[in-house]
Parts: structure tokens; C-alpha cells; sequence
């Protein structure tokens, strides 16, 4: 049976992890992260598990198999969380730009931290961010408004 000379060879086709395989096969579903996306880790595991069963698949034992693989980047967008930002010019802020859509369907880039002047390097602080943004603010506003 191939699926017995595979597992000789390969022992850890039969090991559980984070991908969950159909039985005797290199399909596969993943318990993913909280970025909804497949990781470089996931996406090699499941290519080197496809080339050990290929080995002693007898359909395909005189085939040349070629695999197209699409090799845009992974993740490369990300959800922001208001969480993350602080208030005001110099506080907490885990990103350099924020990229978003705006009404119109343009992609636009802001940043943010300010890149001359007295605050040259500081995080610009929510506040800063909404100006930008044309986000009216009351007066003395509080961080839990702004979220």
C-alpha cells in the first residue's frame, strides 16, 4: 500500500500539529492566527508533505511534475486596533504608517510620527492623527471619545 511505504519512510506524515490533513492526503485546513492568514511555516509543511507522498504514488510514478506557485507575500496588510495608539504627540504607537481606503476608493498612506519640526521622530498621538485625518475633536476629548 503506498500510504504504508510513505509513512515508513516519512514518520511524520502521521504526526498531528497545527494543520489538520484528510487522511492519506497533502490537502489540508489550519487552525489559523488572528490574522486570518497562512504563515511561510504552514505553506512549506504542506509542500514537503505533497513531495514525500508524491514519492509512492504510483499514478504518478514516470510523470514530470511541475508546481506553479503563486509567491506574492503572505501577509502584508494589517488591522489596526485604536488600542494600540495614544492620545497624544509622543505616546504609544506600534506602527510607522497606517495605509487606508478613503471615501473615493484611493488608497492613501499616513504617517505616524513626524518626520521634521520639534517632534521630529515622536508619534504624532491620536489627536494629531484625527487633525490629519479632518476628524472634528471637542475640546479637552478623552481617549476612550477618540476610540
Amino acid at each position: 500500500d503506498e500510504w504504508k511505504q510513505a509513512l515508513g519512510k516519512y514518520k511524520s506524515l502521521s504526526a498531528d500539529g497545527d494543520v489538520n490533513y484528510l487522511s492519506r492526503t497533502a490537502t489540508a485546513s489550519i487552525n489559523i492566527g488572528t490574522d486570518a492568514y497562512f504563515d511561510n511555516d504552514t505553506i512549506l509543511s504542506q509542500f514537503e508533505r505533497l513531495f514525500e507522498m508524491l514519492e509512492f504514488k504510483q499514478e504518478y510514478k514516470d510523470s514530470h511534475i511541475e508546481i506553479i506557485v503563486d509567491n506574492a507575500r503572505t501577509h502584508t496588510k494589517k488591522a489596526y486596533s485604536l488600542q494600540e495608539f495614544g492620545k497624544n504627540i509622543g505616546t504609544r504607537c506600534l506602527v510607522e504608517k497606517i495605509e487606508y481606503v478613503d471615501e473615493n476608493g484611493a488608497t492613501k498612506v499616513i504617517d505616524c510620527y513626524f518626520d521634521q519640526g520639534t517632534n521630529k521622530d515622536k508619534s504624532k498621538g491620536l489627536v494629531e492623527l484625527c487633525k490629519e485625518l479632518g476628524v472634528q475633536l471637542p475640546a479637552k476629548v478623552k481617549l476612550d471619545e477618540i476610540r
